[in-house]
């Protein structure tokens, strides 16, 4: 029986996928870097700033790169918008008393800021972002904290991403796991790829995912 639904914020909840390409795009554009959508996903999505200036040599720039892509995040993500169906989910999820947890790699300021921003703060009971936990996805930490923290077993949960690394980390946590891929998401994810870390579901929309735990 599935007691708590842990969802990745950025792709599986809020439509954000398109817009972190645009602050990426902005801040690489500003050290004279032109990379395409494809590039921007392999080399930034899912990496922290220290590791991408690093890839890009150019580490001693990572203060000034940090700046200028949290400056792209505030400028274009007042445009984010929730995938269709994410409110029926969470109200039938709460209705049944089932709990409800954020496991993000995204900084927790930015997720806090995000689910006031979308007015779904009040339906989660557990928040996680990249400074709480010591070792970031495909880690099983923040599924296993998470897990304590609402007081149930991790197999007792069931973790939504739309990433290899969010599959991983609720399967080594010993949770159920659902890929979430919608038609959109072919421009930033091989399936083919995300699929070879062996998720119990995949599923294009929230219709599926209803279908699935309730």
């Amino acid at each position: 029986m599935i007691k708590a639904i842990l969802f990745d914020f950025d792709g599986p909840l809020a439509d954000t996928l398109p817009l972190y390409i645009k602050a990426y795009d902005g801040t690489l554009k500003s050290f004279g870097i032109n990379f395409s959508d494809k590039k921007i996903v392999d080399e930034c999505f899912g990496k922290t700033q220290d590791h991408i200036c690093k890839n890009l040599n150019m580490p001693q720039k990572t203060d000034e790169f940090t700046d200028l892509y949290i400056a792209g995040i505030n400028k274009y993500f007042d445009e984010a918008q929730l995938f269709n169906g994410v409110i029926d989910v969470l109200k039938l999820a709460q209705k049944k008393q089932i709990k409800l947890g954020i496991v993000s790699f995204a900084y927790r300021w930015y997720v806090d800021k995000m689910l006031k921003q979308l007015k779904i703060n009040e339906y989660f009971d557990s928040v996680i972002g990249f400074e709480d936990v010591v070792n970031p996805k495909p880690d099983p930490e923040a599924v296993v904290t998470t897990c304590k923290r609402l007081n149930i077993s991790t197999p007792e949960s069931i973790v939504v991403g739309d990433s290899k690394s969010d599959v991983l980390m609720g399967s080594s946590a010993g949770a159920k796991t659902i890929l979430f891929h919608p038609q959109d998401h072919s421009l930033f994810y091989d399936l083919k790829k995300l699929q070879t870390s062996n998720p119990n579901h995949t599923v294009q929309n929230f219709e599926e995912i209803k279908k699935i735990i309730f």
